[in-house]
């Protein structure tokens, strides 16, 4: 999507999108990027700990398996419809726009809350390791303030400059954290190997705890998708998304399995509860396995992870508010653009905003780290939906359109055995019901879809034009399908969006 309204007399003809410039290694490396390995290693690690206990890698591997069939699913539609909106524009052209448009609602609401959550993990984490290693005491709000305005700021400079920031924090993360696992697992850890870790058995709470686990693992492969959205860009992108998108999901699946075992194995199977108890189990393990001057390494890693996470999601939500002020459909100025460095700085101001509000109500609701557990449970289970509607999506569109290419295995065993996983998952959180504040929260996204089909209703009185121009700025993050596809994917589009 141009970072510069085209209207703008002061456009550069060079924020075009350009055809054939990404490579496979750009690509594999965005998803990566969103994914953020290190923080599922950091932080995340602690939340499934606490539902599945010793049993954590082996939901990881449960995961691991349900995303990456995930993965073949939306490879399958990369392989013949190279658009940039995913989940919204395969739903559209299987189950029809309606269908499509209240699901990527729900992916727009998961979207928001990304920023809100990790600048509260940045503020609650930062704020520890200050009192903790320099005794400075700074409050976790004054900090997500103050990392919400660095990542604004970069981005108003130039949204190029962010995602470089990006690549090296994610490789400079890895190594680091990469050392530190791979010596615990040399070592032997404090009670030696413990192979009871890749079997079901040893959740604390049973199955039930699995399926908890489950919604956090999903929170750790928030994003994996996100090589799509450069799909008109990439060289050869029916080859190299399917490559991206599946390789992104096994690569980081077998980082996680890998990583949170070597943590098992660094506290001793008998002390799992102090991984779920901690707020940065690494830290710890840096101490007794490396020295304190290691630990303030890996701390300095789990900060440039969380700043890394915050300018990707950040980007990517303020160039949705900036589409809908360009087209008019909010307030004309979030469409504007600064006047020397071409960027959306009312849209960023916006929705920076926004995640200090929401992020600030919650982390004082619940305390900073708690806050991002919670809000990165509500952001997983409003994803959970949009899986199985396109695993759904999936065999109609291919028997429906590409009938003399369908395979009963790829295109409908995978993604049944990927929507049983996920609706395994779903049902497990819900039965029985969760404790506060866990409880409001399936209400939250049950009312959020409401509001979205109150609002499709809204739409539909105007003519179907205003649903298919509103889901495209919305959900489409460059020219769709029909500019640029092959004639028989330019009939499918159409037909789709004439319902």
């Amino acid at each position: 999507m141009p970072m510069i309204d085209p209207s703008d007399a002061g456009a550069e003809p060079a924020n075009e999108l350009r055809r054939n410039v990404l490579g496979l290694p750009s690509a594999l490396g965005m998803s990566l990027a969103f994914i953020s390995p290190t923080i599922g290693v950091l932080f995340i690690s602690a939340l499934v700990a606490g539902k599945a206990g010793l049993s954590s890698p082996f939901v990881f591997i449960l995961g691991t398996v349900g995303i990456s069939l995930m993965a073949s699913t939306l490879a399958q539609f990369t392989k013949r419809v190279t658009a940039a909106g995913t989940f919204y524009k395969f739903i559209t052209l299987s189950i029809g726009p309606s269908v499509g448009f209240v699901a990527g609602m729900l992916l727009m609401f998961a979207y928001a809350l990304q920023s809100p959550l990790n600048s509260n993990l940045f503020g609650g984490f930062v704020s520890q390791v200050l009192k903790q290693d320099l005794g400075i005491g700074v409050p976790w709000w004054v900090l997500m303030i103050l990392v919400v305005v660095f990542v604004g700021a970069l981005a108003w400079y130039s949204v190029h400059t962010s995602m470089k920031f990006d690549i090296a924090f994610l490789i400079a993360e890895v190594v680091v954290v990469g050392v530190l696992l791979l010596l615990i697992i040399i070592r032997g850890g404090a009670e030696g190997q413990a192979p009871q870790a890749f079997t079901p058995t040893h959740s604390p709470t049973g199955v039930g705890g699995l399926g908890e686990a489950f919604v956090f693992i999903v929170m750790t492969f928030f994003g994996f998708e996100s090589c799509s959205t450069v799909a008109e860009e990439v060289r050869n992108p029916r080859r190299n998304l399917p490559i991206a998108l599946i390789g992104s999901v096994a690569a980081t699946g077998l980082w996680f399995v890998f990583a949170v075992y070597a943590i098992i194995v660094g506290y001793g199977p008998s002390h799992v509860d102090q991984i779920a108890s901690a707020t940065a189990p690494l830290h710890a393990l840096a101490e007794r396995y490396m020295g304190n001057w290691y630990a303030t390494v890996v701390d300095l890693a789990a900060v440039s992870a969380i700043v890394a996470v915050l300018l990707a999601i950040h980007t990517a939500n303020f160039r949705i508010l900036y589409s809908l002020g360009r087209d008019g459909l909010l307030p004309r100025a979030l469409g504007r653009t600064h006047h020397k460095h071409g960027t959306p700085h009312v849209a960023i101001i916006v929705y920076s905003v926004f995640t200090l509000l929401i992020g600030i109500s919650a982390g004082a609701a619940w305390g900073p780290m708690a806050a991002f557990g919670n809000l990165g449970y509500l952001s997983s289970m409003g994803i959970l939906p949009i899986f199985v509607l396109t695993n759904v999506a999936l065999p109609v569109f291919i028997w429906r359109r590409y009938r003399s290419e369908f395979s009963w295995i790829k295109h409908l065993l995978f993604p049944a055995l990927s929507s049983v996983t996920f609706l395994a998952a779903m049902w497990l959180n819900l039965h029985p019901w969760p404790a506060a504040p866990l409880n409001v929260f399936p209400w939250v996204v049950l009312g959020w879809v409401l509001a979205s089909i109150g609002w499709l209703t809204v739409l539909r009185r105007r003519g179907a034009d205003s649903i298919k121009r509103l889901g495209t700025v919305l959900f489409v993050e460059a020219e769709g399908v029909a500019e640029h596809a092959r004639p028989d994917e330019v009939a499918d589009a159409v037909a789709a969006e004439r319902g």
